[in-house]
């Protein structure tokens, strides 16, 4: 390791850098005063104990957490590799690296053969070992072509033959002009980088010198033009999830149908009684229904480390936003189209049925919005399954009331006042819910 260098102004061309940082955790002060600055061919690798705070560096230089003091200007795409692989065990190693940006499969079989992988490419991930499952992980870091990588114990459950692999990647990584920070409790070969040990009482001032031998083409010609927003990346992202998590998906429905059943054969046959009473039951058996997949809705990636790669690309209110609409896409709607026969089977007049229908329509919706915020605030709350519907219940409940009275006969002005109401409630939520969503999001991974 090269010695550390006496700080100097930061390159104009510096893809990172950080100003008189200090951070604190748990009311505990990690580091005070550190100001680096990382240039194109740079590679730093973080020292420390465990809980000195090099995991926690390297999610403030990613955005996800906050410093508590001091600036950090980032001028480069970035690529995380976490503790976490962020896989999807039942998908496959190409459906995993496809998740998200779409490459195509000859790019990602030429990554994979390079990492000794291509065989498994068609092999679902929860089968491949841990070390293999880390060189996934690294094939979906190649394929980012980010500037900046961040590389969070990149080398466990690597063996001898891969751990060399790596070393080569990160040298040829570095050589097109792309820069590195590392945390690692295992040695690698990183010629001409420096090291910032953590853990040390004194104020730190540190910025790395240029790398010999190291070539610096232009930023934007290393990177991949993107087709689409990654907002609409996101939303594929999770529809595909959604589409391979069927059962999940129609657990909802099917929840509808079979508790929607169960009122006519408690109450009797009665066509009046049906009548009266088939809009409220629907509107009840909805709002259980969208409450069955929140638990999950943010907590499988939270758990494999995929939100954190989210939040590094999107801002946390779009991710928010994004899963709030598929769960109405997978939810709401499916209940939507089986409303008519369901109305059928209540017995309602048909003058009903359009008013019952733009009723659930935004109804579902503003529940969609509302327990998307209700599960961001709640991911990482211990028993956050009897705490979700605590929350979210009281919260839905105006929604409730206002469909079922739109929704009671005869239909008129009154219904479309409810409406009108139903609507305003959905408008409200829109802006409101993935803001206060993204908050949590925000606050909670930090």
């Amino acid at each position: 390791m090269a010695p550390t260098p006496p700080f100097t102004p930061p390159s104009p061309s510096s893809l990172l850098q950080l100003e008189h940082i200090q951070l604190e955790r748990a009311g505990r002060c990690l580091f005070s005063d550190l100001s680096l600055s990382l240039s194109p061919g740079d590679a730093l690798l973080l020292t420390g104990s465990n809980g000195a705070g090099k995991s926690s560096l390297l999610r403030l230089i990613a955005g996800l957490c906050r410093p508590t003091k001091g600036t950090v200007t980032r001028r480069s795409t970035i690529a995380w590799l976490g503790s976490h692989n962020a896989l999807k065990p039942t998908l496959t190693v190409e459906q995993n690296l496809r998740l998200f940006i779409p490459y195509d499969t000859e790019t990602i079989f030429n990554v994979l053969n390079r990492l000794a992988l291509a065989h498994l490419l068609d092999c679902p991930t929860r089968l491949l070992s841990l070390g293999q499952k880390r060189r996934v992980s690294l094939a979906r870091l190649i394929l980012s072509n980010a500037d900046l990588w961040l590389l969070d114990e990149p080398a466990n459950a690597l063996d001898a033959a891969s751990l060399t692999l790596l070393e080569t990647i990160l040298a040829e990584h570095r050589a097109r002009g792309g820069a590195l920070v590392i945390a690692s409790h295992t040695a690698l070969s990183l010629p001409d980088s420096h090291q910032l040990a953590l853990g040390k009482p004194a104020p730190l001032t540190f910025t790395l010198t240029p790398t010999t031998g190291v070539s610096r083409p232009h930023q934007h010609s290393r990177r991949q033009e993107q087709t689409y927003h990654p907002f609409l990346y996101h939303l594929r992202r999770e529809l595909h999830l959604a589409c391979r998590n069927s059962t999940e998906t129609l657990a909802g429905l099917l929840f509808l149908i079979v508790c929607s059943t169960m009122f006519p054969l408690a109450l009797g046959p009665s066509p009046t009684l049906l009548q009266q009473t088939g809009a409220a039951i629907l509107w009840v058996c909805t709002l259980l229904a969208c409450l069955l997949p929140l638990e999950r809705l943010y907590n499988a990636d939270a758990e494999d480390g995929s939100l954190d790669i989210l939040q590094i690309t999107l801002h946390p209110a779009f991710i928010a936003l994004g899963k709030m609409l598929i769960h109405w896409l997978t939810t709401g709607l499916p209940i939507l189209l089986a409303t008519p026969l369901l109305a059928v089977f209540f017995q309602l007049p048909a003058p009903i049925l359009p008013v019952l229908l733009a009723s659930l329509a935004l109804g579902s919706l503003t529940l969609s919005l509302i327990g998307g915020m209700t599960a961001a605030i709640t991911l990482g709350a211990r028993r956050n399954s009897l705490l979700l519907p605590v929350l979210t219940l009281p919260l839905m409940v105006p929604t409730l009331i206002f469909g079922t009275l739109a929704c009671a006969p005869p239909a008129g002005p009154a219904s479309m006042t409810n409406l009108s109401l139903l609507a305003a409630l959905f408008l409200l939520a829109l802006p409101s819910c993935p803001f206060i969503a993204g908050i949590s999001l925000e606050e909670g991974q930090a």
